[in-house]
């Protein structure tokens, strides 16, 4: 769920790890940018049609977002035995259907970091299959700006404020 700073790195691994991977959005406006990076559509989560006809279809999910959302229409498109996992957190606690997991067997859970080891497991695939992140560079000058343009949603997929103008990506 989500296309941004997390949900690209999600979607880069899912395709590096062999998966089919779908990004669930608001509407379809990065399609293209989702099908670049490996992913087969994109289920726009706006549309009330769209979201009933992927409704038991994932195995899985992995929720990115930091945003205000609906997490119980996206358990609705778990298959029996799906499981979400949280990676971001919205400002508030979500109110969960307790029922809707119980009666189809999913997992709902949470991942923060992991350990050294995983950490170092994970950039050594990074490193074997070219999995980067996309991001913005921007000077320190331009911080104001690039704050607002993620309120707006105006950011692909990450800023970085290059302090020493010394980066040159």
């Amino acid at each position: 769920v989500g296309l941004g700073g997390l949900g690209h790195m999600a979607v880069k691994f899912g395709v590096a790890f062999g998966c089919e991977v779908f990004v669930i959005s608001r509407s379809k406006a990065k399609e293209a940018e989702a099908k670049a990076m490996g992913a087969k559509a994109i289920i726009p989560s706006g549309d009330a049609a769209a979201m009933k006809e992927a409704a038991g279809t994932l195995n899985g999910i992995i929720d990115t977002v930091s945003a205000k959302h609906d997490v119980n229409a996206l358990l609705e498109l778990l298959a029996p035995r799906g499981r979400m996992v949280v990676v971001g957190l919205p400002p508030d606690m979500p109110t969960i259907n307790h029922f809707a997991v119980v009666q189809r067997n999913l997992v709902y859970s949470g991942s923060m970091i992991g350990t050294l080891a995983k950490t170092q497991e994970m950039l050594e695939f990074c490193g074997e299959k070219n999995i980067t992140a996309d991001v913005e560079v921007v000077d320190m000058d331009y911080v104001n700006t690039a704050m607002e343009r993620m309120a707006a949603g105006d950011v692909k997929f990450r800023f970085v404020i290059d302090i020493n103008k010394s980066l040159a990506l």
